[in-house]
């Protein structure tokens, strides 16, 4: 090896046919060192250094260096790295090669004057990549000479940007970064890079590298003559500092982390002192000025790496400022799945914090700062977070103590609480929307119902007056816009129909104006009231003050009689005369607010289902607004007033009329042939069928009026079952909607028929069978409930229809999933599984054995019997919602299936429910059971001149 001291930039192997002679193996490492697949790169290095050390030869050593250097400027990207790691690990392991004749072979072979121009790219990168072996063999830094050689050459390359970009630079920083404080003859030759650090953030991050490495050099009065101030962060170049670090959050916005020169300028901030400064003027009202994702990432990484260097004081400025609540907003906003969340990455950081911080002080702060960022005074931070098992015991008492004390005296004064820019705007929306609406609808309400006598200011409305007198035509079109809009108003905020933003009723405000101008001597109404209309106005108003002081414990009553007095007050207005169920309405109210006796709700009930035959949208609409907010109130008796109303209707809606044949009219020369007396006979017949089709034609228009109504019914019951999905009288809705079903698909239906038909058949579907949400409380109910699935299963086999049965069918599965997802309250241990079953799904309250059985008589019937209403579909919903049901049904079916399926061909009609069957059971525990089975049920021995048989045996085909 004493040769390789001499070895120096252009020498040249003795004997190179000598090396190619020795094997192809050892080329061979070479060409794998070029591959792109890492794990081959790695391995070829592994070989070669193996080779090398066990071979010892000098000629091999200086081959390999050889074509190690001329790889480093490879044309293919991906071999350049692999060359570079291959001669850093030769020279980490062969320390007796001199690395400044390494350097100098690099520049030599690699030569960025001497290259051809369409080369430079490839010498570019064989120089750093030569640099970089240099550097990552850990003996760059040992060598003074190489270490400046090679600094210098970075520094060249940094004027290649167009390929190596900031490559250089960095590389740069981390040498320096390494390099120790006894290298200080380093800056004279980054004297120019120093001096012009405010020009990018590699030139920045170096000067930080350099003030934390080497004090004793960068003092105060040598940076002043580097770039004119003796400190970094100071009031004259935060702006500066502020543009660097937006470009260096922009160029690394990919590897999401925090740039390097961002953390450093944070622990120069602190070591002068001018950390204040440097967050609130650089941070807050610098870079998270601009609102873009990277610079906001930026500072939240920013914010969770400074945790461990601040003093208290500073931990208290930082989590109460401006990063805090843009941190807290992109929690609140990021709630979709495909959404960026920070909050785990923020939650790293707040935990490696507390494992790392023996303050308690500090530790209490940090807890207490992000437990007080809150979004309308909802807490942001996790409550399911394990940070707080890096607490100390001292830590967390106090931590759960300040807990209990703001649960028990909320101070929201402490609170760092702020408002999404959505948030903000729906409020200024809704502020907004609140004072146009309010304008708008006192408007169309003005020139619909009253005139102005004359110009007055004291109503808005009045004090400009038409150029022309509205005629009637006007004013109707100006009543029908302002029940338009009034029926808006009940649908216009998310949670509650009808009620401002500041939780007021709209119509009441309405009512309130309406009073007003019924008052004042400057208007007029259009149409004077009547001393009957007058008095019930007065009454509604008077009833709606008494309810007013109601006890607000029972809102819901209240507010509810409230609503229902006002659109009646309003209705005054429309209606002329007034009809005989909106007159005594506000004596009935009011008698029935008095009662403090829970049949109020009923009594609204009835009211309602009264009000909905009347033929106005507006009180429909309304009517079903007053029924959603009693929904939670409403008793058993109160929706069996609306199920006795829905199904009396049923067989009302089925009459059908037929006229006899003696019902024809005769034809004019027939009725002139007969004599006076045939004639007088006939004129009689005439009478009578005419009162036939006048008779049949108020029928037909009943029809109509009690289908319209029953279809206003179904709208209450289908806003019970949304509104009260986990209500258990929602198991009583059942039976009549399938009563309803049944019958209107037993007779001959018109298209109004038909639409009823649909919509109830939509809510049976929609709004029950397929509601995400059930009642959660059945323990009381089970036996009722398996009892009631019995009833439904059996119905659904004795129907001949099949779109009936289905009905049926699809309501007990409901009831299973109801009882499948309950638990039962029976008894507080769990009782022991046998053996079989200790893998078996949870059932809840469900009987396995009871529903089972009910199940296997079903398909037993739908596997034997040609002429079922059941069908596969109805089983493979069964199968697949309810898997556990599936080998318990279908071993006991098996054997009945073979005994009644005495020909190959009936068993091949029920072989696809059979195969999907078994293929769901067959991932339990009665494997065993079905395969014993199976083979029982293959198919008979092959008559003497039988068809083709199947290619597979049928036990094969259903364990397949």
């Amino acid at each position: 090896m004493a040769e390789l001291e001499g070895l120096g930039g252009g020498a040249l192997v003795t004997d190179p046919r000598g090396v190619l002679r020795q094997g192809r193996a050892f080329l061979d490492f070479f060409w794998d060192i070029a591959k792109p697949e890492q794990e081959v790169r790695l391995a070829a290095t592994e070989n070669l250094l193996r080779h090398l050390r066990e071979g010892k030869k000098d000629d091999e050593l200086k081959y390999t260096l050889k074509r190690l250097v001329e790889g480093l400027g490879a044309t293919r990207e991906a071999a350049r790295p692999g060359f570079s790691l291959a001669l850093a690990q030769v020279l980490q392991t062969f320390e007796e090669i001199p690395i400044c004749s390494v350097l100098e072979q690099i520049k030599e072979k690699h030569n960025l004057e001497k290259v051809k121009k369409k080369l430079v790219r490839n010498a570019a990168f064989g120089n750093f990549f030569g640099v970089m072996a240099l550097f990552q063999s850990g003996r760059l830094v040992k060598d003074q000479q190489a270490l400046l050689g090679s600094i210098q050459l970075l520094q060249q390359l940094a004027n290649h940007q167009a390929h190596l970009r900031d490559l250089p630079r960095k590389t740069l920083i981390d040498i320096v970064s390494e390099v120790q404080p006894q290298h200080e003859i380093l800056f004279g030759i980054l004297q120019s890079d120093l001096a012009s650090a405010f020009t990018s953030p590699e030139n920045l991050h170096l000067l930080l590298v350099g003030i934390q490495k080497f004090p004793s050099v960068l003092k105060p009065k040598k940076l002043k003559k580097l770039f004119g101030s003796p400190t970094v962060v100071n009031e004259e170049n935060i702006p500066r500092l502020v543009e660097l670090l937006q470009s260096a959050a922009k160029s690394e916005k990919k590897d999401k982390k925090l740039p390097s020169v961002v953390f450093d300028l944070l622990q120069v901030s602190l070591k002068e002192n001018a950390f204040e400064l440097f967050w609130e003027e650089g941070v807050e009202n610098g870079l998270l000025k601009e609102k873009s994702g990277p610079l906001s990432y930026m500072c939240y990484r920013l914010l969770g790496s400074a945790l461990p260097l601040l003093s208290l004081d500073q931990l208290q400025m930082v989590l109460k400022g401006k990063v805090m609540q843009r941190y807290g907003e992109h929690v609140v906003t990021t709630q979709l799945p495909d959404r960026f969340k920070f909050a785990p990455e923020m939650e790293g950081y707040i935990e490696e914090f507390l494992s790392s911080c023996d303050d308690s002080e500090r530790q209490l702060a940090v807890m207490i700062g992000f437990s007080t960022l809150t979004n309308q005074g909802n807490p942001v931070f996790s409550s399911s977070s394990r940070v707080v098992r890096h607490l100390q015991p001292v830590v967390l008492q106090k931590y759960v103590d300040w807990l209990k004390d703001m649960f028990l005296r909320p101070n929201f004064d402490c609170c760092l609480d702020f408002s999404s820019n959505r948030q903000k705007q729906n409020q200024e929306n809704l502020a907004l929307n609140f004072v146009l609406v309010s304008v708008h609808s006192r408007f169309c309400f003005f020139h619909a119902f009253f005139e102005a006598k004359k110009k007055t200011s004291q109503i808005n409305e009045a004090n400009v007056l038409p150029a022309e007198p509205l005629d009637e035509q006007a004013h109707l079109v100006a009543e029908n816009y302002f029940f338009g809009l009034l029926q808006t108003l009940n649908t216009m905020t998310k949670h509650i129909h009808g009620v401002t933003a500041d939780g007021k009723l709209w119509i009441f405000l309405l009512v309130e104006y309406a009073n007003k101008l019924l008052s004042s001597e400057h208007v007029k109404a259009v149409k004077p009231f009547t001393k009957e209309q007058r008095d019930a106005w007065e009454r509604t108003l008077q009833s709606v003050k008494k309810l007013q002081k109601e006890n607000k414990s029972d809102s819901a009553k209240v507010v509810a009689f409230q609503q229902l007095l006002l659109l009646m007050a309003i209705h005054v207005f429309k209606v002329r005369p007034l009809n005989a169920v909106v007159l005594p309405l506000p004596d009935i109210v009011c008698s029935c607010a008095d009662n403090t006796e829970p049949g109020w709700v009923e009594v609204m009930v009835e009211i309602l289902l009264s009000l909905l035959a009347q033929p106005s949208l507006l009180i429909r609409r309304i009517s079903k607004s007053v029924f959603v907010r009693i929904c939670p109130n409403l008793t058993k008796r109160g929706l069996q007033l609306i199920l006795d109303v829905s199904e009396a209707l049923v067989g009302h809606c089925t009459i059908c009329l037929s006229s006899d044949e003696s019902d024809e009219e005769l034809d004019d020369e027939a009725m002139m042939a007969l004599d006076k007396n045939i004639s007088a006979l006939f004129a009689e017949q005439q009478k009578r069928v005419q009162a036939k089709k006048d008779e049949k034609d108020r029928i037909r228009k009943e029809k109509i009026l009690r289908r319209d109504f029953k279809i206003k019914v179904l709208d209450l019951i289908e806003a019970f079952l949304t509104k009260q999905s986990e209500n258990p009288l929602v198991f009583d809705i059942i039976e009549p909607l399938l009563r309803v079903i049944e019958q209107c698909m037993s007779t001959d239906s018109d298209k109004q028929e038909v639409d009823f038909l649909k919509k109830t058949a939509n809510i049976f579907r929609n709004s029950l069978c397929r509601m995400k949400q059930y009642c959660k409380r059945v323990d009381a109910l089970q036996e009722d409930l398996h009892a009631f699935v019995e009833r439904l299963v059996k119905k659904a086999c004795k129907h001949t229809d099949s779109s009936v049965a289905l009905y049926y069918f699809s309501a007990s599965l409901y009831l299973l999933k109801v009882l499948k997802g309950n638990t039962s309250d029976k008894s507080s241990t769990p009782t022991p599984l046998p053996e079989k079953q200790n893998n078996s799904i949870p059932t809840g309250c469900l009987d396995m054995e009871r529903v089972t059985a009910v199940y296997q008589q079903a398909l037993t019937q739908f596997l034997t019997k040609r002429n079922s209403a059941l069908t596969s579909s109805m089983f493979h919903d069964l199968f697949t919602r309810f898997p556990v049901s599936v080998a318990d049904c279908v071993v006991c079916c098996l054997l009945a299936l073979k005994s009644s399926c005495n020909s190959w061909g009936s068993r091949e009609r029920n072989l696809p429910i059979l195969l999907w069957a078994f293929k769901t059971a067959l991932g339990f525990a009665h494997l065993l059971e079905l395969s014993v089975l199976l083979v029982c049920f293959r198919s008979p021995p092959l008559p003497p001149s039988p068809p083709t048989p199947p290619k597979k045996p049928f036990q094969v085909i259903c364990l397949e």
